[in-house]
């Protein structure tokens, strides 16, 4: 059955990506030590990634829409093996970088793609329900990662991006014939490659001075970042009203409903991902854990997640999607608000954090699918990559805000420390104003997702 092979194909790229990045949290002490890196580089090596995957995305989306999508996916694990194999046998931290950048193009391949492939391959309730299996992989992948790390860092940190390869060459080799290709016309079209630089250089910047500002500063030499994000922003919209097929399209914005849909995921990715971050401080450092105890804490929100994910759909039968991401989002407040009265027992906490991961899922699936269906098909697969880069820019908002208000409270070399796993033991006064900087991002991501509930109550109403 061509449909079930399609979601074996997309679902096998979801998680060798989400994997790939929660297991890798768990090595960084190791790979620190081994290959004598320092925090900065630490944090190169994993922003590298998110850049390539973030700047490519909406590129390879656009590509993909016009010459079709099976080559592109299935090229994205050829790369993905072959930066997971230098990576896994680097003997310095440059080649890592550079390994990772590859896994990053990779990865940008396969999320241009994956829910493009999916939206094309089924229809009606049966989109739901693989947009829910889809989403209920990555839980899945979120959830074990942390274990999987730990295990295979026992015997060498190597083995993390080593133990990609099979599943990348089993990725590749199922899609030649589970991904469908639907119908294009034979056009020569050129691709926009002046405002795909242009894009490339402002997305890259933007991301860079996000992720890099709360550790060197906000001011300075960093300083010159956001003035060249803006020169750049301003270039790229010249060229794009003047391109004759431009990589991103203005139109796609006049579309009221792509346009609000696409805001709600970058704001929800926010919240999404400094929830994340700042479960696995508060258990790394005020909490003492070790990253892998950590991680193996934090399963109660990945496992509420992947099964709020799958079971997603059949809810949509009884209430509309815009109610039940609503219902999502204020889950994550009584999650957000009930965390932030810390410290309090670990089976409240657990608690929490099951509500937190259940809303997340119910806001997850539908959200994916109006996406996709909110544009015509020749522009799902800019639709799919311009939804991953609003999940990279938020996870890099969302990283700069936690950074940011804890830097207020501890110094930045202690947070480091901790979000590494290499200071696992605080003193009375560190706990106390590390845990008050957690709480108050904690409020800060609850209003957010709150305030995101009220626009879409208000887009509903508006669009009725």
């Amino acid at each position: 059955m061509r449909g079930g092979s399609t979601l074996l194909v997309t679902s096998l790229g979801s998680f060798l990506s989400v994997i790939n990045s929660t297991s890798l949290l768990i090595a960084l002490p190791s790979m620190m030590v081994d290959l004598h890196m320092n925090f900065f580089t630490v944090i190169w090596v994993l922003t590298a990634y998110s850049v390539a995957l973030a700047v490519l995305s909406p590129i390879l989306g656009k590509y993909s829409d016009m010459a079709g999508r099976r080559a592109v996916y299935r090229i994205g694990y050829l790369i993905f093996l072959v930066g997971s194999i230098m990576a896994g046998l680097s003997p310095s931290a440059s080649i890592i970088l550079v390994a990772r950048i590859l896994q990053g193009v990779g990865a940008a391949c396969l999320f241009s793609n994956s829910l493009a492939i999916i939206t094309d391959a089924f229809r009606g309730t049966e989109l739901q329900r693989a947009m829910g299996v889809n989403a209920a992989v990555v839980g899945f992948g979120t959830a074990i990662g942390p274990i999987v790390g730990g295990a295979l860092t026992q015997i060498t940190w190597r083995l993390i991006f080593l133990a990609n390869a099979p599943i990348a060459a089993l990725g590749y080799a199922l899609s030649g014939s589970g991904v469908a290709e639907e119908p294009r016309a034979k056009v020569s079209i050129e691709m926009d490659w002046a405002g795909s630089a242009a894009f490339s250089a402002l997305v890259t910047i933007l991301i860079v001075y996000l992720t890099l500002s709360p550790i060197i500063g906000w001011t300075g030499t960093t300083l010159a970042m956001p003035i060249a994000a803006l020169v750049l922003l301003a270039a790229f919209i010249y060229v794009e009203r003047r391109a004759e097929n431009p990589i991103i399209n203005p139109s796609i914005f006049r579309n009221r409903k792509f346009s609000f849909t696409i805001t709600s995921t970058l704001l929800n990715s926010i919240t999404r991902y400094s929830l994340i971050l700042l479960l696995a401080l508060y258990l790394q450092g005020p909490a003492g854990y070790s990253p892998l105890e950590a991680g193996v804490l934090m399963t109660p929100y990945a496992v509420a997640m992947g099964l709020s994910s799958f079971f997603a759909p059949n809810l949509v039968r009884r209430v509309n999607s815009e109610a039940l991401e609503v219902i999502g989002l204020f889950l994550i407040v009584a999650s957000a608000f009930a965390l932030a009265m810390s410290p309090i027992p670990y089976v409240y906490a657990a608690i929490a954090m099951s509500i937190g991961g259940a809303g997340m899922g119910l806001f997850y699936t539908p959200n994916n699918t109006a996406i996709m269906l909110s544009v015509e098909p020749m522009q799902r697969g800019v639709a799919a990559g311009f939804r991953t880069l609003m999940l990279n820019l938020g996870s890099a908002v969302g990283t700069a805000l936690t950074f940011a208000v804890l830097a207020t409270e501890e110094p930045m070399q202690l947070i480091g420390n901790v979000f590494l796993g290499l200071s696992t033991s605080l003193g009375y006064r560190d706990k106390i104003l590390f845990t008050r900087g957690i709480d108050i991002v904690y409020v800060i991501i609850g209003a957010m997702s709150l305030l995101t509930a009220l626009l879409i109550i208000m887009e509903s109403k508006r669009h009725k």
